[in-house]
């Protein structure tokens, strides 16, 4: 969805409204019917849980349905919730980039962004100083990404990261790297494992202070000393025009 001055990639208003009405009303559905569906389960050769299913057929009457499609419709609405949580959406302006998931809303000011790419089905925004701003998961066609970013004049890199080749897989105590960025690097190894998203993010802005720029394929991780874009002086920096 687009108009005169931004252009969002992702869930837009209509689509997450969307998104809440069908899985509530499917929550709200499956909970009305619930009765009727534990006693065709318990007529199964097997099922699990059999005890609180016939817990639930015990019970008769209106009250019963109008409870039990009152939490379905709850569910629907938390697993949309849930949902929403994982999914990226990006409002991009002339001006700037927010990057919004969940209740979580990064703001990034575009003279502040030298270059935007596609690494691995994440997008990713380069800072003039090689920092990466951003490297988010994103659920959407390059192509439109691409588009999107280019309408509103920032530098998009169809060949990816431009420092691709500088990344070397983390190996515990290398020389090449201090102590403090081994330890963050370990803690962080750790929350990859887990699956700690939270850690994941806090840590690679951590390292990002000692000047080390970190990605991960799976739970193994890559690293590389943060260097400066474009390596030429008086070079264009997030954008190309106005």
């Amino acid at each position: 969805m687009q108009d005169q001055t931004q252009t969002i990639i992702g869930m837009t208003k209509t689509a997450k409204c969307l998104l809440y009405g069908t899985l509530a009303i499917i929550g709200l559905l499956i909970g009305y019917f619930f009765h009727q569906l534990a006693k065709w389960a318990l007529s199964l050769p097997w099922i699990p849980l059999e005890g609180p299913l016939r817990l639930v057929t015990s019970f008769y009457g209106s009250p019963v349905k109008f409870i039990t499609a009152l939490l379905g419709l709850i569910a629907g609405i938390w697993f949309a919730h849930s949902i929403m949580k994982l999914l990226l959406t990006v409002q991009i302006t002339n001006d700037s980039v927010a990057l919004m998931k969940g209740k979580h809303v990064q703001t990034i000011h575009s003279e502040d962004i030298a270059l935007v790419f596609i690494d691995h089905k994440r997008l990713v925004l380069l800072g003039t100083d090689g920092y990466e701003l951003a490297r988010e998961e994103i659920d959407e066609k390059p192509k439109n990404i691409e588009q999107a970013f280019k309408k509103h004049h920032y530098v998009w890199s169809a060949e990816g990261d431009p420092f691709k080749d500088k990344f070397r897989r983390w190996v515990p105590e290398s020389p090449d790297l201090s102590p403090s960025a081994h330890a963050i690097l370990k803690a962080r190894q750790k929350a990859l494992k887990e699956e700690e998203t939270d850690d994941i993010e806090d840590f690679r802005l951590e390292l990002a202070k000692i000047g080390i720029v970190v990605r991960e394929e799976g739970t193994r991780q890559y690293w590389r000393k943060a260097e400066s874009y474009p390596p030429q002086e008086n070079q264009p920096s997030g954008k190309i025009g106005s």
